[in-house]
């Protein structure tokens, strides 16, 4: 029996498609973590610029932080216009209160990627959602409600976990549980971001912890942050 084909969301970022078997498996939830300046929020807007500019799929930035004007003004760095992508009705910006609730989020989801053909969705920071609810059980129930809803809408998502590096790697006591572990169980890919040069060829690296369907790399990886965005380096 032949293999059925898996249908990739290509990420167009230098080296990572060739570290994941061709980019997300289509239409799945992928969260990537890493502490602050990690490159997290560099990665989600290149991955939507990239769907924009070489593959033509609109795209959604979803921000629970402050100012999402800011984060549009540090693409610009990168010759990254979102402003101008705005425009054209390529890539939506939506900015919700830390104290909007899952099933707020899902309605307002389901409105604007049906109204503007999105294909490519950014959440960031998902771990927002889990503050408010304290019972684990329900966590669970809500963060998966997300993650089906997006995949029966048919749009590839990223969520960025906001994670200090020492957790990243590992850091907890036996058996202690954090609310954010489980979106990384409910999702179909993790990806870590380091600050530090675990690799000793770069100042950073990544790692893809687990990605379903995907004969990914699954050692250390040197990354960079440049002009164009993330570059990661395959030997």
């Amino acid at each position: 029996m032949e293999r059925a084909v898996i249908e990739r969301c290509t990420t167009g970022i230098n080296g990572f498609d060739e570290i994941s078997q061709g980019g997300f498996v289509r239409n799945s939830s992928n969260v990537i973590v890493g502490g602050p300046g990690s490159g997290k929020t560099t990665f989600l807007l290149q991955f939507l610029n990239n769907g924009v500019t070489k593959y033509n799929e609109n795209g959604l930035y979803c921000s629970f932080e402050p100012d999402v004007v800011d984060t549009i003004n540090d693409a610009s760095s990168h010759g990254w216009d979102f402003y101008k992508q705005a425009e054209l009705g390529k890539i939506k910006f939506a900015k919700f209160s830390p104290n909007t609730t899952v099933d707020e989020l899902k309605a307002e989801l389901t409105k604007i990627i049906a109204k503007n053909n999105i294909r490519r969705v950014c959440i960031d920071p998902v771990s927002v959602l889990a503050i408010s609810i304290n019972e684990q059980g329900k966590i669970r129930e809500k963060i998966f409600e997300l993650v089906s809803l997006m995949k029966r809408l048919k749009v590839t998502t990223v969520l960025a976990d906001e994670s200090m590096e020492a957790e990243a790697t590992g850091g907890f006591r036996e058996g202690e549980w954090t609310k954010t572990d489980i979106i990384r169980f409910l999702a179909d890919s993790v990806t870590i971001f380091y600050t530090s040069g675990l690799t000793g060829t770069s100042d950073r690296a990544l790692r893809i912890e687990k990605m379903r369907r995907t004969a990914h790399r699954r050692n250390l990886v040197g990354m960079e942050i440049i002009d164009e965005g993330i570059n990661v380096l395959v030997d």
